[in-house]
């Protein structure tokens, strides 16, 4: 017989297949005697017997519906031919465990008994095949592995930050073990987790593949709190044969406590998730969500599931409280003069809220990474929008019902209930938060103006940490054309917001910081129960400094916005002698063009440009050549050497002053073009971003310009 596998196991090793195949003969034909003379044969090869046990273990697992039958890994269990040898072997398979080093551990008398169950078990589970055949039906494992494994894309696909923190830490576990040969998408590993741990309470209760939505998948929560039990469960679950590439590493690297802890806190979120967003338990104490209740979502659906409605009740969807939503803390408890059980009723015309969009973040990662684009179109991965009923996607006009401290119900048009859960999970967080806020504008309008002061202080702080941060180089330039767009002389202050910020509400409008802010604050000033009140006069004012600052910071910066060829231009449009122009042209042809996008930002690039007019100036002058004769080796040679890095070493400074002066001009002369254009670029800059080591400009802006980023060669 030709038993599967080939001949080596998967590390290398040399497998005896034809005498594997003699035993599994022998054993067929009943020959006791042969049986007994190959088995010793067998039991002298590690690697044989190995591979006899997972082929025995393969053909049961096929026999009986994907399971294991329990004399086969129990030592406890005497219901059929198992050896405490076989057994060990079984469950080290199992376990992912390195098969090999077991059976080398183990006495040859170990080997020869275990092969002898394997051999047997084999023999009589094929016997039975050939009689019975084999029913290709799905197991119980396989379902439960395929239902995780679509309550985990469900997850991912509608919390998208939760996803990138795995995604992120999956990377690393997969980079620092990338000897155990890890799956790339870390999803599989989480749905092997908790396929293993809903298997195990199928098992319990009784479940076949028929029966499995029937499985209270939120009763797997207590077993993914102890990762010791569940990595127990995890060890002995017998995954289907045709995910071995993801069972496997993923089993053996189970081994690290940390790493298991972590991927069961993952596989909870994922439960955690689904309750959260079930209909059939919102505010239902003790519900136990079954995956029949999550089909639709398991299935592919990320559409918010809808309750099926009973007497008196309509229809009831979850809030999106998972699909990147944030909602701050209230500034401000609970209003006076209201009882703390007073349910408050509330119309409200819109609902904004921010949210950070995963497909936007996918596109600007791909787009990266795309080393094609040279001029990459990144998305706002930030952005506001109105807050849409999941069932037919109206964005306004909504009667917001509930108690403050309490979850969130809002009745759309359409007839829908949407329901924040009152358990905890990010969905119930949004609800309650976002019902207080809503609570505050009821019952005092111009809390939607003090709840954005803090907002603005903050933006405010941050901006005054990086003006004085080393690495700042001026505000960034879509700011700038924000800023430049509004408007502070007029009355209607809200209005020129408006104008400038062009509001895409409510569709999402995507923005930086600065531009989500204002316009929070233009749509909070627009109601003039707000924009009339001592609060929102506060605010407009505190944000009209705000913008007035920003202004000023803008126009401090304004010439590091200028093109690098307009400031080289205005140098060279400052005259000076014939050779000193023939030196601003031959720079121009050889840096000029390189250079034609760029602004002068910290000034490196056109300080190094002119430093490389001046360099060919002096050069040229001093070998009575043309510039356009001097080589890029001679420029360097002005510099301190390549291994010296010390730009702001001693005497560089008075070295090419003394060149100047040997071509007649005074470094400190007024009225002269060259003289003017040195005293600029002796003055010091920094060195890098980072660090505080300052240097002469020309001798930052040539290393620049000659260093190996820009590279500019003649």
């Amino acid at each position: 017989m030709e038993l599967p596998g080939g001949p080596t196991d998967a590390d290398g090793r040399p497998v005896d297949q034809r005498l594997l195949g003699e035993l599994t003969a022998a054993a067929l034909k009943d020959c006791d005697g042969c049986v007994d003379r190959l088995l010793g044969a067998v039991a002298a090869e590690p690697a044989s017997v190995a591979r006899l046990v997972e082929v025995s273990r393969l053909i049961a697992i096929r026999l009986h519906n994907g399971e294991l039958p329990p004399f086969m890994t129990d030592d406890q269990d005497m219901s059929g031919p198992g050896t405490a040898e076989f057994r060990r072997l079984v469950r080290a398979v199992n376990a992912a465990e390195p098969l090999f080093e077991k059976c080398e551990q183990m006495t040859v008398a170990e080997r020869r008994t275990a092969a002898r169950t394997a051999v047997e078990l084999l023999v009589g589970h094929l016997t039975i095949a050939d009689q019975e055949g084999v029913t290709r039906v799905q197991t119980l494992p396989q379902a439960c592995v395929a239902v995780s494994s679509g309550m985990v894309n469900w997850w991912r696909t509608v919390t998208p930050m939760a996803d990138r923190e795995f995604a992120d830490r999956w990377k690393e576990w997969a980079l620092t073990h990338r000897a155990l040969g890890l799956p790339r998408d870390g999803g599989d590993a989480v749905a092997l987790v908790l396929g293993s741990v809903l298997h195990h309470q199928g098992k319990q209760d009784g479940l076949t593949v028929e029966t499995v939505g029937e499985l209270a998948f939120t009763r797997a929560m207590p077993i993914l709190q102890d990762s010791q039990k569940a990595g127990s469960i995890l060890r002995a679950f017998v995954g289907p044969p045709e995910i071995d590439d993801i069972t496997v590493p993923v089993k053996r690297l189970a081994a690290d406590a940390d790493f298991f802890a972590e991927l069961c806190r993952f596989a909870r979120l994922v439960v955690t998730a689904h309750a959260a967003n079930c209909p059939h338990g919102l505010r239902q104490s003790e519900h136990e969500c079954t995956l029949a209740h999550r089909a639709a979502a398991i299935q592919g659906g990320a559409q918010a599931q809808v309750a099926e409605p009973s007497p008196g009740e309509g229809r009831r969807v979850a809030l999106p409280g998972t699909y990147g939503y944030q909602e701050p803390e209230p500034t401000e408890g609970a209003p006076a003069g209201f009882p703390e059980d007073h349910t408050w009723q509330i119309n409200v015309a819109r609902i904004l809220l921010e949210r950070w969009d995963a497909d936007v973040a996918r596109w600007n990662e791909n787009i990266s990474e795309d080393s094609s684009i040279s001029e990459p179109n990144y998305g706002h991965e930030v952005g506001l929008e109105a807050l849409a009923c999941p069932v037919c996607g109206s964005k306004e006009h909504f009667l917001v019902e509930g108690r403050w401290g309490g979850p969130l119900t809002l009745h759309c048009r359409c007839g829908v209930t949407i329901m924040s859960p009152a358990g905890p999970g990010p969905g119930s967080e949004l609800g309650r938060r976002l019902l207080q806020r809503l609570i505050l504008c009821e019952a005092d309008p111009a809390y939607a103006a003090r709840r954005l002061m803090p907002e603005v202080a903050e933006y405010r702080d941050r901006e005054e940490k990086a003006r004085a941060a080393s690495w700042y180089r001026g505000p960034d330039e879509t700011d700038v054309a924000l800023t430049a767009a509004i408007d502070l002389n007029t009355t209607e202050f809200a209005w020129s917001l408006m104008t400038a910020l062009r509001p895409r509400l409510p569709e999402r409008h995507g923005g930086r910081a600065l531009d989500l802010l204002l316009l929070q604050v233009a749509y909070a000033l627009a109601n003039p129960l707000v924009g009339n009140s001592e609060d929102g006069r506060r605010l407009e004012e505190t944000v009209r400094a705000l913008v007035t600052d920003l202004k000023q910071e803008d126009d401090r910066w304004a010439p590091a916005r200028q093109p690098v060829l307009e400031r080289l231009q205005s140098w060279q449009d400052a005259g000076g002698p014939p050779a000193w122009q023939s030196a601003w042209a031959r720079m121009l042809e050889v840096a000029g063009v390189r250079f034609e996008r760029y602004r002068v930002g910290d000034g490196s690039l056109s300080d190094g440009c002119a430093a490389l007019a001046l360099a060919l100036y002096i050069l040229a002058g001093e070998t009575a050549a043309d510039p356009g004769d001097v080589h890029v080796d001679e420029v360097r040679a002005l510099l301190p050497a390549a291994d010296d890095c010390a730009l702001e070493s001693d005497g560089l400074l008075e070295r090419w002053e003394a060149h100047l002066r040997a071509l007649g001009h005074d470094p400190d002369a007024e009225g002269d073009p060259v003289a003017a254009l040195w005293q600029h670029l002796r003055t010091d800059g920094p060195v890098d971003v980072l660090g505080d080591r300052r240097a002469p400009r020309f001798a930052v802006g040539l290393d620049t310009v000659l260093g190996p980023i820009y590279g500019v060669r003649f």
